[in-house]
């Protein structure tokens, strides 16, 4: 065997190793080490320098051993290269930018190492009720298995680079996916006017049921779908989420919920002062629909950059605790100001207040720089069906406040007061509902007179 063969074999077996490693484990000189990565013509990947450089062996994603070109599409919808993506072996992939990275980067990640999908696309990963719709569309296109959790780093690069031209965030893998981008701008887009959603989005209910749409896959188990809109005269991207239509008190409990969320990002913006997704509610054909504005997207064809908590948390710290901790450990590293961390307190305070039970790592997110993104997906969960059917009695009992918390806190309390008053009088809330909010904004009021004392 020889020395190349022998480099290749090793690093297979091995998995990535720092140059000073490889020499000692293959016994050879530093000129015949790198004779012979010369001799495997870009089988073998390096990155890092001096003493920081370390070597892989390049992985073939379905027979394809090239690289694949990382696109940014812009805020005004130009195309720009920013890497080079290259799967490594066993998982894990080597990344060089064409552009300045505007995410958080580790020592191995600044030298080019991701030991996954590098996180700030993770994101657009194919998951959630959209992303099963993406999967039961072209599983069959991409002979990959329906069920989209099953599907390992080979099979959602080979979907995203074919495939992923619509995914959150503003990075277009491969140029396949490109293509598909700039053939829409080519062809350009219907953008849905008030008046034809009332036909629209019922039927578009429907096709999303039976697994009938492919859309950008916007992670969250909610049915939903996506859609081009013209919100007063201008372009939007937007999600809609909606209610079942069978009347049942689970979906009007459902129906309750959407409503609920469009109130409390309006309350986060107008009340809490933090900035919050614009939604809109719309009742027809026995349905809520909950239509939300997409902040990674600007006019017809625009993007710009998000990254989920999930993403960046898994990548850089691995914590398991609440955003607090979250804020807590991204201010210590100095990633964000005082003020961010101050906003992510805000809103962890609001959620509990307003009995949202579902405030996951996936639930808040980032812009480049790591500003906070608009508040989304804020409601309350607590009176959420179990288990989908069935409305079980959860007593709402928020937490008190350290001492240290009580400032942001009070904050929260007076805009979580406002949040239940006005779902107490929403009419398109259920009266039953209306009645649960009614006695919690009197709870939130109680506890805020005590704390004020």
């Amino acid at each position: 065997m020889t020395i190349a063969q022998t480099i290749l074999e090793t690093l297979r077996t091995w998995h990535r190793q720092q140059a000073g490693e490889l020499l000692r484990r293959l016994g050879v000189s530093r000129p015949s080490l790198m004779r012979a990565i010369a001799e495997l013509d870009g089988q073998v990947i390096s990155r890092g320098r001096a003493r920081r450089t370390a070597y892989a062996a390049r992985r073939a994603i379905r027979g394809n051993p090239n690289p694949l070109p990382l696109y940014r599409i812009d805020a005004l919808g130009r195309a720009h290269e920013a890497g080079l993506l290259e799967p490594v072996y066993p998982e894990g992939c080597a990344l060089s930018f064409t552009e300045t990275c505007p995410w958080p980067l580790d020592d191995e990640m600044t030298d080019g190492w991701f030991r996954s999908l590098p996180y700030f696309f993770g994101d657009m990963r194919p998951q959630g009720f959209l992303g099963r719709n993406f999967a039961h569309q072209f599983a069959a296109i991409l002979q990959m298995d329906q069920d989209v959790q099953r599907w390992n780093e080979d099979d959602v690069l080979h979907a995203l680079s074919l495939l992923g031209w619509d995914q959150p965030g503003d990075y277009i893998l491969g140029e396949q996916a490109l293509r598909r981008f700039l053939q829409e701008q080519q062809n350009g887009s219907h953008f849905l006017s008030d008046d034809e959603i009332s036909t629209i989005y019922p039927q578009r209910a429907l096709q999303a049921l039976n697994f009938g749409i492919a859309d950008s896959s916007a992670a969250g188990e909610f049915p939903k779908f996506t859609v081009h809109r013209l919100i007063h005269g201008k372009p939007a991207h937007v999600i809609v989420k909606f209610s079942g239509a069978d009347g049942s008190p689970q979906e009007q409990r459902w129906s309750d919920l959407l409503v609920c969320e469009h109130l409390a990002l309006a309350t986060i913006a107008d009340t809490l002062k933090l900035s919050a997704a614009q939604s809109r509610i719309y009742q027809m054909h026995g349905r809520t629909f909950y239509e939300v504005d997409r902040f990674d997207r600007h006019g017809e064809f625009g993007r710009s950059g998000v990254c989920s908590w999930l993403e960046l948390n898994a990548a850089l710290f691995g914590l398991t605790g609440p955003w607090s901790d979250g804020a807590q450990a991204l201010l210590k590293a100095e990633y964000i100001a005082e003020e961010t961390a101050q906003q992510i307190n805000l809103l962890a305070h609001f959620g509990h207040l307003i009995a949202n039970t579902d405030m996951h790592d996936g639930n808040l997110a980032f812009l480049p720089g790591l500003t906070l993104a608009p508040a989304y997906d804020m409601l309350p969960m607590q009176y959420a069906p179990q288990g989908g059917v069935e409305l079980s009695i959860r007593k709402f009992a928020p937490a008190l406040p350290l001492p240290k918390q009580r400032s942001d806190w009070l904050r929260a309390a007076d805009a979580a007061l406002v949040f239940w008053r006005r779902a107490a009088q929403d009419a398109r809330i259920s009266d039953a509902f209306r009645a649960i909010c009614g006695i919690n904004a009197g709870i939130v009021e109680r506890l805020l007179i005590a704390q004020r004392d």
